[in-house]
């Protein structure tokens, strides 16, 4: 009997279950695991959605500042164009208002005369006549193609001055503009919920 109960394998201690206290702090520890990561994906989300929202920000920013670059190279372009034309008529009339004050003086100096031929006879009366009646008409074309000419300049210059002053300005951008195109920091925290916290590739990015 005592070599049988020497062989017989020891009795096996019964196991403790764990107590509702042991729980608790494991389902606490689990929870606050869970949170932890909650807060740090938040954490993350809010870093990542708040960096392209500065970024988008200083993208339209931007876009703005360009757009309106190159509306003033272009409203630059119309008044060039505008000058241009100007300067051609001007210079155009002006020659011909020199051209014409030249044959005005000719007039003049064919006046003083009082005939032709003065290293010869004196032509028939009737063919002076035609020739100082003519002299006379010339002189007067002349001295009208001068009035014209310089009315042509004047109004060149004065419908440029009135088409930069008035049609073809600068795009200059307003207050409104400058404040409707930039953005602040803190509208980012005006955003919903979902957009704040939004979950890159996950969410809807729109």
């Amino acid at each position: 009997l005592k070599a049988r109960d020497l062989s017989a394998s020891p009795p096996t201690p019964h196991t403790r279950r764990p107590s509702s206290a042991a729980k608790a702090s494991a389902k606490m520890a689990v929870e606050g695991a869970i949170g932890a990561a909650a807060a740090g994906m938040a954490a993350g989300a809010f870093s990542y959605n708040r960096e392209n929202y500065m970024f988008d920000a200083e993208m339209r920013w931007e876009r703005f500042a360009s757009a309106r670059e190159y509306a003033n190279q272009q409203a630059e372009q119309y008044r060039g164009d505008i000058r241009n034309l100007a300067a051609l008529t001007v210079k155009k009339n002006g020659l011909w208002a020199v051209s014409a004050t030249l044959c005005m003086a000719l007039n003049v100096a064919l006046y003083c005369a009082g005939r032709l031929g003065l290293h010869g006879p004196s032509p028939p009366a009737w063919i002076m006549g035609l020739w100082l009646t003519n002299n006379a008409a010339s002189f007067a074309f002349m001295a009208v193609t001068t009035f014209l000419a310089l009315h042509a300049s004047f109004r060149a210059s004065a419908a440029s001055v009135h088409l930069l002053t008035r049609k073809t300005r600068v795009p200059v951008p307003t207050l409104k503009q400058l404040d409707q195109a930039r953005t602040f920091a803190s509208e980012f925290e005006q955003q919903s919920v979902s957009d704040i916290f939004r979950v890159p590739y996950l969410s809807n990015s729109g």
